[in-house]
């Protein structure tokens, strides 16, 4: 009994494997945000980026970008320490490798795309996504979304 009850800890964990480990990730970023600023541009009317991001690794994007109305987007990102990455659900990574900061609130968030000559600069703040945002269709089922340049 006492063999079997010592080796139980190693079956265990020898059952676990590395898909199982949670992304890393900054529990601050976790939440619902707006895009508020791109290049020191607020967005218009025709334009605009919601993004949910969870504590697990999975992020929801909302977008109206090259559609007249918003699609949604889905997949996974890391944060660890001031480096935000991701791939989409279709298996496309993010547009960038972004260093992501966030205010002593808690409240806003700047992402800025690094390789780039003029880097691009979006500043998020907290907020709730609007019920006819979080209805929007996934991006897969509209042509213009699956193939259009995605924000992030």
């Amino acid at each position: 009994i006492y063999t079997l009850l010592a080796t139980l800890p190693f079956i265990f964990l020898a059952g676990c494997s590395k898909e199982d480990a949670p992304l890393p990730v900054d529990k601050g970023l976790a939440g619902e945000w707006v895009l508020t600023s791109w290049n020191g541009t607020a967005p218009g009317e025709d334009f605009g980026v919601y993004m949910e991001l969870a504590d697990n690794g999975n992020f929801t994007l909302y977008e109206k970008v090259v559609t007249p109305a918003y699609v949604r987007y889905s997949g996974t990102y890391t944060a660890d320490g001031s480096t935000f990455s991701g791939t989409y659900s279709d298996g496309r990574p993010l547009n960038a490798v972004y260093a992501y900061e966030i205010d002593d609130s808690g409240n806003t968030l700047t992402m800025t795309a690094g390789g780039t000559v003029e880097p691009d600069v979006c500043i998020y703040t907290r907020t709730s996504i609007p019920e006819d945002v979080l209805s929007a269709p996934d991006a897969a089922a509209t042509k213009a979304g699956s193939e259009g340049r995605r924000f992030l």
